[in-house]
């Protein structure tokens, strides 16, 4: 089939990123739009909250652990044939959400989703491939902004169509939006000329997934039975003996999964742990801000309050995301990424110091947002320019992954205040945490804080891979 435009064709640029832009904002606003849902499915298919917790968790977990393996892919067999059959299976599994019987069926298709999580990673190696270089930061933030985007209409739109329709609504009206967008990529997005034929190192593929597999089960298992618990030790031993098979093997192939030397680059390692602690970060705060916001040792006050709280700081996401582009092409991406972690810092404070009120948190929120949105963005785009040209996808992919991980740290370690510091109020029929809860995780993520700014200290900025077509 012939392709309506060229890589040199500035009009396929804006149509590749627009693709992408939407791909990513539909795929946030899938997972952000059932959260509301899940006391009506628990109640609907009678379950307790620990398996409807799960509705949430399968995606992250099969997406941490599939994301590098699609990543790899796309360096090997093309971006474009790795993006359809994404979509394609990621299409099934939102179809088949909204026709789902019991939440066992709900869960399974709710895995099939987490294909989706593969497509950032691919969309990133798509642009340093086909983009000029002086495009790619801006597209490349463009493309972090619609997270923020995606998350927040996903949040509000969500909401409304569960209260006035139901919650398989909200999957049947993603479904046409992602068709759409599987016929885009495959009838507008240009194959990757670069695309490699030599095989996938199997051991390698097999070693991190179960690697991977046992650590996410840890994490997932610690915050329901006991982190002392037989099968979290178990899922530790597993992990740690997975890992040390892994590393031996990448050592000894020719063509490894994961080249180890492009984790060891100190740039990559740098932006690596600022998105695993960035994640954390942000996590904890979306964990807790609804307690704070409803609770009555908090503000008291409604549901709907939580979103009017966030709705400005994932505005300033949306706003930072393209910006900090435009900065990274001027003044380089050290620069960009001080500034981030500063403002997160500052954020952070905010949390910690202010009275608390609706606009303290506002304020607080702005900050953070604001902060992360230029962070996130310069990780990025610090890991694009410093592994090889044929390593985008899968350098990216492991970036992503290790950002997933902290992300599903934080709320356990939010979940850990809320839980030990709890006091009973009358008329509420659960404990609901105590203003010391609230303190400690505000102490914690300003602690987080301060160790994100230390790091962006010591980046300096890589040396361009050749990111970018010249």
């Amino acid at each position: 089939m012939k392709q309506p435009f060229n890589l040199n064709d500035p009009r396929y640029h804006l149509a590749a990123l627009f693709i992408l832009c939407i791909t990513v904002a539909a795929t946030m606003f899938t997972e952000a739009m059932i959260t509301p849902a899940l006391p009506i499915i628990q109640d609907e298919f009678g379950v307790s909250s620990v398996w409807t917790s799960w509705i949430l968790m399968i995606v992250l977990l099969v997406g941490a652990i599939i994301t590098p393996i699609i990543g790899k892919c796309g360096d090997l067999y093309g971006k474009k044939r790795m993006m359809v059959l994404c979509m394609s299976v990621y299409l099934v599994g939102v179809f088949a959400s909204g026709w789902a019987t019991d939440i066992w069926s709900l869960i399974f298709f709710r895995a099939l989703q987490g294909t989706g999580l593969g497509m950032f990673p691919l969309g990133y190696a798509l642009i340093r491939e086909q983009f000029p270089e002086e495009k790619v930061p801006v597209a490349i933030g463009t493309i972090a902004a619609m997270f923020g985007a995606g998350a927040f209409v996903g949040m509000f739109v969500g909401s409304w169509i569960i209260e006035h329709v139901g919650w398989r609504m909200t999957f049947h009206v993603i479904t046409p939006v992602v068709v759409l967008l599987l016929l885009a990529i495959a009838l507008v997005i240009i194959p990757s000329p670069s695309a490699q034929t030599s095989r996938i190192d199997r051991k390698g593929l097999v070693t991190m997934t179960l690697g991977l597999l046992t650590l996410v089960l840890a994490l997932t298992m610690g915050a329901q039975v006991g982190w002392a618990s037989p099968e979290v030790f178990l899922c530790g031993v597993l992990t740690l003996a997975f890992g040390v098979i892994f590393v031996r093997t990448e050592k000894a192939v020719a063509d490894p999964m994961v080249d180890l030397e492009m984790i060891r680059n100190p740039p990559v390692l740098i932006a690596m742990a600022i998105g695993f602690f960035v994640s954390m970060i942000s996590f904890i705060i979306i964990q807790t801000l609804p307690y704070l916001i409803e609770s009555p040792t908090g503000l008291g006050l409604s549901r709907l309050t939580v979103g009017l709280v966030m709705m400005p700081g994932a505005i300033a996401d949306m706003i930072c995301g393209p910006l900090t582009g435009v900065l990274i092409r001027r003044r380089g991406v050290r620069t960009a990424m001080l500034l981030g972690t500063s403002i997160v810092a500052v954020g952070a404070v905010c949390y910690l110091f202010l009275p608390l009120s609706v606009a303290s948190l506002v304020v607080a929120g702005l900050f953070y947002n604001a902060g992360m949105s230029v962070a996130l963005t310069s990780n990025t785009i610090i890991v694009v320019n410093a592994v090889r040209p044929e390593e985008t996808g899968v350098g990216t992919a492991v970036y992503h992954t290790v950002q997933n991980l902290g992300g599903m740290i934080g709320p356990i370690i939010a979940g850990i205040f809320l839980t030990l510091h709890t006091v009973a109020v009358p008329g509420w029929s659960v404990e609901v945490p105590t203003q010391d809860a609230f303190l400690g995780i505000f102490v914690t993520v300003t602690c987080l804080a301060a160790l994100v700014l230390a790091l962006s200290g010591r980046l300096k900025d890589p040396k361009r891979n050749g990111a970018g077509r010249r």
